[in-house]
């Protein structure tokens, strides 16, 4: 089942500027990766339940990249069976459930084009 929204990710182009400009508004760093596929470095910002998660994409050209870098992550505590519900529903798995650094995920998107990372636990 779907619970709750864990962060919004954006593409940024210059990290350390955004990271700077987050805090100037109160945010915090909560964490920080590097992933290997699209190659970026990802930096979260949190401020109570609000997070961001910011991604300076070395290749921002790389296909993946395009459905990553405007995103809504939602918490799942059944990752398929959500992915494959909303899939029923219409939306496009354009990233499937994929082992990352931190989680595990799939990224659909509506009819709108917008993406959606569901994403659970390792």
């Amino acid at each position: 089942m779907l619970k709750q929204v864990l962060h919004t990710g954006v593409a940024v182009a210059d990290l350390a500027a955004a990271v700077e400009l987050y805090t100037s508004l109160g945010f915090a760093v909560h964490n920080e990766f590097e992933k290997p596929e699209p190659k970026a470095r990802i930096i979260t910002v949190k401020q109570g339940e609000t997070a961001f998660e910011l991604w300076q994409f070395e290749d921002p050209a790389h296909p993946l990249a395009a459905f990553i870098r405007n995103h809504v992550a939602i918490y799942s505590d059944d990752l398929e069976a959500d992915v494959d519900a909303l899939v029923a529903k219409g939306y496009t798995l354009v990233i499937p459930v994929t082992e990352g650094v931190i989680m595990r995920y799939a990224f659909v998107a509506d009819a709108a084009g917008c993406c959606y990372e569901i994403a659970t636990k390792k």
